[in-house]
């Protein structure tokens, strides 16, 4: 016999077959009901007899195959599932196992077997021990359906990687109703209320007046209950605020952005309007308490970027009364020159400000980063540094105003040069 004849014999194919884990195919289940069994001849009832004397034989079935490979033999005829009727069931550790097998392998499996508090507890901790985050969720949805609430709950509460899969589901889902019950459960309700805001703002429609509702409502039911983070609290008071002052002012390009993107537009559309007036900059900082940083920030941006530097040095530059130039702004000096750099500030405005830095060294540094070359010189002046400012002078273009200045500032008979 060559190797196929001998692979494709039956016996073969019956000894091939593992009970370990697969579902029997109704072949492999006939192909068992062709091996012979102790008592049974070897060969085939049909090989020496006609089909008259096999009938009159009347050979009891149960002489040719076990009674336990007949009932296979039927479910597979019936089309029925064998796997659901004659499946040994495992002990419990056995059972867990192979169900977080076929879990994390993908496979269709019921998790319905495991009734058992103790059973369902280790199902999870397989999971969570396993790392597979769609196993964990799988296992924490089967807990969620068999058993109490308050008791899954309890389970979650010391198990936080789990907890988090199933807070991320439920947001996902939109479920923020059974989100909120369970966060409250576990003590976390401020969270709750700030997820319930969130939802409600991200599915907020085009309907202002229904927005306003719905938040005031989210802010009577929880955000004025005792134990929420007050500053939480103010946040959705004032959104509260700006909304009904978006609703008033009646601007549908602008329904629902944020108070400093109104900010940015008032200051580019209403700069000179005065404080008083709905529209004027001054105004929005007064009624929604913009501090003073964001304030420079934004008018600085809006400003700049549509080329308007008048206003930006007017707003940054103060005269004090020996008439001094002083720099005045709330966004710190490093910051600013390296936002005024990246918005394209001029050679000038950037020398202005570096000039104001109060240390000769850290003056020295930002005019060098700046290249701002009149400052390099000036300071390198003032610190007497004659062999500092010679080589400087060397990285200048010849007969550039610069490299003119340098030099002239080398010949000054007046500076006691340290060098």
């Amino acid at each position: 016999m060559d190797d196929d004849d001998y692979w494709n014999t039956s016996e073969t194919k019956a000894k091939a077959l593992s009970f370990d884990d697969d579902v029997l195919s109704p072949q492999e289940i006939l192909a068992i009901g062709q091996k012979s069994y102790s008592g049974q001849i070897e060969e085939s009832i049909f090989s020496n007899l006609n089909i008259t004397s096999a009938k009159s034989a009347a050979v009891p079935l149960s002489s040719l195959v076990s009674s336990k490979v007949l009932e296979l033999i039927l479910l597979a005829q019936s089309g029925k599932c064998p796997s659901k009727e004659t499946k040994q069931v495992l002990p419990s550790e056995e059972t867990v196992a192979m169900t977080l097998k076929r879990l994390t392998l993908g496979r269709s499996c019921s998790l319905h077997i495991h009734r058992s508090l103790k059973s369902k507890t280790e199902l999870l901790d397989g999971a969570l021990a396993i790392g597979d985050g769609n196993a964990v969720l799988t296992v924490v949805l089967f807990l969620i359906q068999t058993l109490n609430k308050k008791l899954v709950y309890e389970l979650l509460s010391s198990r936080p990687v789990a907890l988090n899969h199933y807070i991320s589901f439920l947001q996902n889902e939109g479920k923020i109703t059974e989100l909120t019950d369970l966060l409250t459960m576990l003590g976390r309700s401020p969270e709750g209320a700030m997820y319930q805001y969130q939802h409600t703002v991200k599915t907020q429609g085009n309907n202002i007046d229904a927005l306003l509702r719905k938040l005031m409502n989210l802010m009577a039911n929880h955000f004025d209950q005792p134990g929420v983070d007050q500053h939480q609290a103010k946040m959705l008071a004032d959104y509260i605020k700006l909304l009904e002052w978006q609703k008033h002012v009646n601007k549908p390009e602008l329904t629902y952005k944020s108070v400093l993107q109104w900010l940015a537009y008032n200051c580019a559309n209403h700069w000179h309007e005065g404080a008083g007036n709905a529209m004027s900059p001054l105004t929005l900082c007064q009624r929604h308490q913009i501090s003073p940083l964001q304030y420079d920030w934004v008018v600085l941006n809006v400003h700049a970027k549509s080329g308007k530097w008048d206003i930006v040095e007017s707003l940054f530059t103060k005269k004090d009364w020996l008439g001094r130039t002083t720099v005045s702004s709330h966004i710190p000096i490093e910051t600013l020159l390296a936002r005024l750099s990246e918005l394209q500030a001029s050679k000038q405005i950037l020398a202005t400000y570096v000039n104001k830095v109060a240390g000769s060294d850290d003056r020295l540094r930002l005019a060098h980063m700046y290249k701002i070359h009149s400052v390099v010189i000036e300071t390198l002046a003032k610190q007497k540094d004659r062999t500092a400012l010679t080589n400087y002078k060397m990285t200048l273009s010849p007969q550039s105003e610069e490299y003119i200045l340098a030099e002239n500032t080398l010949r000054d008979s007046t500076i006691k040069w340290k060098n």
